[in-house]
């Protein structure tokens, strides 16, 4: 119980209609979405919508000023909230009433989400629908207000909304920002004609991400632009390009325009089929002879201040022996603490294993999807972009696209 229970129970009993003076357990942060510009909070209609009217950290009924309105439910006396369980089921995410006494409500109540969905990725940011069922859609939303999406100019809404998002002098189409490759609401600096349905872009969206084109010029093409991989689910987690076989197949298996030595993965300490952007012959059979030369060398081939076995190129690599360490599937399964010295982690606890983009079977939390469906796809304890997985600490490593 609440500590000001005691306070409000004595004013229920002494019959005061509720008009003590707020104490300090009545602030608090808003506990529902949307921008909050004080109003009263005491009619049937404001004590019923699912917002803090009043900005005071309560909502509806669990609001004292609330306490005389009769449309308030019995779980409710006079702002005392009693709780009538979780707030998890599809009946209980359904019914208008705080179950849990959290202050949130239905799809308002993170409990919820199973059953709502979710709305904090780029592509959910983007799309025109409220997917966490909560009454705000997109940017409006304060689940998405981190989202590089709603930062600016970076979304098909955002580019065919009428306004100056980012604050640069330039609205829509105008902006440089909104000619992107997976912008379809815009044709250069004008608005597409016949301008496209929110319904289409998902559509258009995959076909200019997947085209193998550079449809906006800038030497960028499908995954390797950065306005595909904000808005286009298909190049959430494609597979790695940084194996002697990914390098030497002819395709492009990361999706980002560059194939085998043209690409950066490919150019990596330990990449033995490649000399930089030069193709190098090696049989398959000798892949990991020629891989172990490079990592046991001492030369820094790559230039990237990391030698040898100090080098991810060679540490994570699927053909390298001489680093030990978990960076196979086998190795990441055998339920042996591989690394030389042990490090205490075994397999799929050990960041080798589970951030290693050549290792398969250890549960991720990584893709647009793993990071934006409000479940603990690695069993680690953290969700979505509280994870690491998803949104390393600024300088440990790049965040999942879904957590920009």
């Amino acid at each position: 119980m609440r500590i000001r229970s005691t306070l409000i129970l004595t004013c229920v009993l002494a019959a005061c209609a509720c008009d003590r003076p707020p104490s300090s357990n009545d602030a608090g942060p808003r506990v529902d979405s949307g921008p909050c510009t004080p109003a009263p909070e005491n009619t049937a209609a404001a004590c019923g919508d699912m917002i803090d009217n009043d900005c005071d950290g309560h909502v509806d009924c669990n609001d004292n000023d609330c306490c005389a309105v009769a449309t308030c439910p019995a779980t409710t006396t006079c702002g005392m909230c009693t709780s009538t369980g979780a707030e998890n089921t599809a009946a209980a995410c359904a019914d208008g009433v705080d179950n849990d006494c959290d202050g949130f409500r239905d799809c308002r109540d993170r409990d919820c989400t199973a059953i709502c969905g979710v709305e904090n990725s780029n592509p959910a940011c983007s799309d025109g629908v409220d997917n966490n069922m909560n009454s705000f859609i997109d940017c409006m939303d304060f689940d998405c207000e981190d989202r590089i999406v709603c930062r600016g100019e970076a979304s098909n809404a955002t580019c065919s909304d009428g306004m100056d998002n980012d604050g640069d002098g330039d609205t829509d189409c105008a902006d440089e920002d909104c000619q992107d490759e997976a912008i379809v609401v815009c044709d250069g600096a004008d608005a597409a004609d016949p301008l496209p349905a929110p319904s289409a872009w998902a559509a258009l969206i995959t076909t200019r991400c997947t085209n193998e084109d550079d449809d906006d010029g800038d030497g960028r093409v499908d995954c390797g632009e950065f306005s595909c991989l904000w808005n286009h689910a298909g190049c959430d987690a494609p597979p790695a390009e940084r194996s002697n076989a990914a390098c030497s197949d002819e395709v492009d298996n990361d999706l980002d325009g560059l194939v085998d030595c043209a690409d950066t993965g490919c150019q990596a300490e330990g990449i033995a089929v490649c000399d930089g952007t030069t193709a190098v012959v090696v049989a398959p059979a000798d892949y990991t002879t020629a891989s172990n030369a490079e990592c046991d060398n001492d030369v820094n081939e790559d230039g990237n201040d990391h030698t040898d076995c100090a080098d991810f190129g060679c540490s994570q690599n699927p053909d390298v022996t001489v680093c030990g360490g978990e960076n196979t599937n086998a190795r990441c399964m055998d339920g042996i603490d591989n690394d030389s010295p042990p490090n205490g982690f075994t397999d799929c606890a050990d960041f080798s294993c589970s951030m290693n983009p050549n290792v398969t079977v250890c549960p991720r939390e990584r893709s647009y999807d793993d990071c934006s469906n409000g479940m603990d796809d690695d069993a680690n304890g953290f969700i979505d972009c509280a994870d690491f997985s998803c949104a390393p600490p600024e300088g440990s490593g790049s965040p999942s696209p879904a957590c920009f």
